[in-house]
Formats: C-alpha cells, structure tokens, sequence
C-alpha cells in the first residue's frame, strides 16, 4: 500500500466507527432530530426541519462514498463496489436499528444512506477528473 492512501484509509475506518456508533446507539428522549446543520439544510432546502434525519443520514453516507474513492477503496479490484457495499451496509444498519427496540429502522433512511454513497462516491470522481483536468 502506497503512504499516500494510509492516511485516506484511516480517515474512512474512522468514519465508519463513527457512523455505525450512531446509527445503532440510541437518540436521547428530549433530543431534536438531526444535528442544527442538518434542520438549516433541510429548512432551506425542503422548506420544514422534519426531514433534518435524512439530510443527515445522506450526508453521513456521501462522506463516506468521498473518503472511500479518495483512500481508493476497493472489492475484488472494483472501486465501484464499494459504493454497493456501503449502500448495503447503510441498509444492514437500519435493520439492525430495529432489534434493540429503542430505534426503529427506517425505509427512508436506508434510501437515503444509499443516495449519500452514490453521490458522495460520485462526486469524489468528478473532483478527482477536474483535478486532472487541470494538472494537465
């Protein structure tokens, strides 16, 4: 492995502890949904701070699909399934949410785990082409 991906690759591990740490832990009673970022965003966006939970869960999963492309994750040599194992990991923690019965696994915030991948991981790609694009 070249020095250069050893830090990307701790960044993503530690992300995920973080991630899955929170995803499976439970909310405080007297807490808000989302994070004060996460109900600004879904505020402006969406026009309520209801959805504030999802903004944050496609958020959390699109750093992760980032990370994964800069630490050049990949399964089987397949940078692109990483995205899928992440989509699916997202889904597998929502499962997993429901058997503490403190949380509920949510559809939407599977849906939205996978989105954040995808797009984190695809956003990731466009920067590095630009990157090169202009180096060039």
């Amino acid at each position: 492995m070249s020095p250069s991906l050893l830090w990307p690759r701790i960044v993503f591990g530690v992300l995920m502890v973080v991630v899955t740490f929170l995803t499976l832990t439970p909310n405080p009673v007297e807490s808000e949904p989302g994070f004060a970022l996460t109900r600004w965003i879904s505020s402006l966006l969406l026009g309520d701070a209801e959805n504030a939970d999802k903004i944050g869960h496609f958020l959390a999963y699109a750093v992760l699909g980032v990370t994964a492309f800069w630490a050049r994750l990949a399964i089987f040599s397949k940078r692109w399934s990483v995205v899928i194992a992440l989509a699916f990991y997202g889904a597998a923690l929502e499962g997993l949410q429901g058997l503490g019965g403190v949380r509920s696994p949510e559809l939407a915030d599977a849906f939205a785990n996978s989105l954040g991948a995808v797009s984190g991981f695809l956003a990731g790609a466009a920067l590095g082409w630009f990157r090169k694009k202009a180096a060039s």
